[in-house]
């Protein structure tokens, strides 16, 4: 576990429907990306140490997504919502592992493919301690948390604060992301791109 416990999402939510408030979207649109400005830099993480930890979060995400079989669509939503997670919070303040854990749970029912608390917990865990196991401890393996590595009991009381952890983790990620759950993912149009290309080639893909 990090430092610090999950910070709780702040008061109120979204602006009232027909507040002339821009949306967290437009917001984003209207605003250029400055990575200088990220809050894990200003905790004293190195750029590359940053990167990294994304890097390596989005192959265990992938990983975790796959074992726990779900949709491609789902897991490339569980790792948008971890990057705009951390766009906004420091690595140094939130274990990245409960955050995937939190983000694979949320993007799940987002992409109607719901899975168990209990059953993503417990793969996260599993995932991360047989990657713990397989290289030393490192910036990019340990980051202070106690909450999913070594042995982890379903019954035990850690486990119990672990899915308290995740669930509050779930609620600052919705109110991170402006409760802003439709993503756009460039596959389709790709595929799209590609089937007209064939296409005006004259060549089918069935």
């Amino acid at each position: 576990m990090s430092a610090t416990s999950p910070r709780p999402p702040p008061p109120g939510g979204p602006p009232p429907l027909g507040s002339n408030a821009p949306s967290s979207a437009a917001k984003r649109r209207n605003k250029s990306f400055d990575v200088s400005q990220l809050p894990s830099l200003k905790d004293g993480i190195s750029p590359k140490e940053e990167a990294d930890k994304r890097r390596r979060t989005c192959r265990f995400l992938e990983e975790a997504g796959r074992i726990l079989k779900l949709p491609r669509v789902a897991v490339a939503t569980a790792m948008v919502f971890f990057h705009r997670f951390y766009a906004k919070h420091s690595f140094a303040q939130h274990d990245r592992f409960e955050v995937a854990a939190a983000c694979l749970l949320l993007a799940a029912k987002t992409e109607e493919s719901p899975k168990k608390l209990n059953a993503v917990i417990g793969e996260c865990h599993k995932l991360k301690t047989r990657g713990a196991a397989g290289r030393s401890p490192g910036p990019g393996m340990n980051n202070g948390s106690k909450g999913m590595s070594g042995t982890l009991d379903p019954k035990s009381e850690e486990f119990a604060k672990v899915k308290e952890r995740v669930l509050l983790l779930e609620r600052v990620i919705l109110h991170t992301i402006g409760f802003e759950l439709s993503i756009d993912h460039p596959y389709k149009f790709l595929v799209e791109q590609v089937s007209n290309a064939y296409m005006d080639l004259g060549v089918s893909l069935e």
